[in-house]
């Protein structure tokens, strides 16, 4: 047993298609805006990191050392990705963008009874927080997204009408566009409100800049586009006196006192609540290390990929929800036919295609999301498009 960690991080990581690939051939997987598969490197690296930790006992003293110094490493890294060299202050990590959405849309600290917008796009995980604060006496405004010009003017009126706080995607998960998130947190900077910005759907696929956008807040996530391990996440936090700590535990504090209680950390990892998954973030910052190398590829990957697709779909009877020309790997279809489920469950039974069904009432009452990533080819595109059509025109 060695008292020093291994060396887990590969700073110049191979990035072949060959090295990154971790789906074992066969089945071809459209779900990355569910869940991208791990980089086998960033899987390796959490790996080694786990073993050693297990070795030397997590919390005995050498263990201990390694698992605070892995987190910090996570946090600087993380800020350093989106855009905050330096600002490892104001990352919390957290296990998912469901948490960190969680903990930044209830810690609101807003007037009671204060008016809060959001977009019909938003994930389940953000509109339920959203939803909960109504339930404490807040009002609740959400917009659709027919076009750009048309969101900001719902959010200007918003605004004018007192709005206190924003929460607004980056990139739809119910569409894969690209929402004017910008733009938005610019008119509630001025107006004195408090943006939050869900990037769960955007980080590794298209740059996320949280000085550039101008949020208080932006949530993360590492198990989509970045191809980092499950139950990692985090959030970055402008400043974190904007957010109330909801829920609190033994790393959200810096002194307890049983009876003149506690003091919490300064910066944001007084969101950090409990134990974490030290090894899961070594995966986190190798994934990130892979994403370094790749540089500009994957979005000019994505983007051509996402153009032979909009092509194949020409041809069907579909309707596209998403814009032909964002730059992500999200399209989302509606069949004209209806029977979305079933085709879904088709291309996977006949043809061992993986696509996503999308069914919410008053967006996308019967949709399909399928989603792809710069490891997919051609072929993968023309076996998706192939595999739509044919259970298509199958009707059990």
């Amino acid at each position: 047993m060695s008292d020093a960690p291994p060396d887990l991080i590969e700073e110049r990581p191979d990035t072949s298609d060959r090295a990154l690939q971790a789906l074992a051939p066969g089945a071809l997987y459209c779900n990355v805006a569910g869940s991208g598969p791990t980089f086998p490197a960033a899987q390796r690296a959490a790996e080694r990191a786990r073993t050693w930790l297990n070795e030397v006992g997590m919390f005995g003293h050498v263990g201990y050392d390694a698992y605070n110094s892995w987190l910090a490493d996570a946090r600087r890294d993380i800020a350093s990705f989106v855009g905050d060299p330096g600002g490892a202050s104001r990352v919390a990590l957290m296990t998912s963008a469901t948490e960190g959405l969680n903990t930044l849309a209830l810690g609101l600290r807003i007037p009671a009874g204060s008016l809060i917008v959001t977009t019909a796009e938003e994930h389940g995980s953000a509109l339920m927080p959203v939803h909960r604060r109504r339930e404490r006496g807040d009002r609740l405004r959400i917009l659709r997204h027919d076009s750009d010009d048309a969101l900001l003017d719902g959010v200007r009126a918003a605004l004018r009408d007192g709005a206190r706080a924003l929460l607004m995607s980056l990139v739809s998960c119910k569409s894969g566009n690209v929402l004017p998130v910008r733009e938005a947190c610019a008119l509630a900077r001025d107006a004195g409100a408090v943006s939050i910005v869900d990037a769960a759907q955007a980080l590794g696929q298209v740059a996320v800049d949280v000085r550039d956008l101008a949020a208080d807040a932006v949530v993360m996530l590492g198990h989509k586009w970045l191809h980092g391990p499950l139950a990692t996440g985090a959030v970055w936090v402008r400043e974190p006196d904007l957010f109330g700590a909801e829920r609190l535990g033994w790393r959200s504090q810096i002194a307890f006192d049983i009876d003149e209680g506690y003091e919490l950390q300064p910066d944001a990892t007084r969101f950090e609540t409990g134990t974490i998954d030290a090894p899961a973030f070594v995966g986190v910052r190798q994934a990130l290390a892979v994403h370094r190398a790749l540089g500009a590829r994957v979005g000019e990957r994505i983007r051509a990929l996402r153009a032979r697709l909009v092509g194949r779909l020409r041809g069907l009877p579909v309707d596209l929800r998403s814009r032909v020309d964002a730059p992500t790997g999200i399209v989302v279809i509606v069949p004209r036919g209806g029977d979305a489920a079933g085709i879904v469950a088709r291309m996977w039974s006949d043809d061992r295609v993986v696509v996503k069904h999308l069914a919410e009432r008053g967006l996308v009452p019967d949709g399909m999301r399928l989603s792809f990533w710069a490891l997919h080819t051609e072929a993968d595109i023309d076996r998706l498009a192939t595999s739509l059509a044919a259970r298509m025109a199958v009707r059990a």
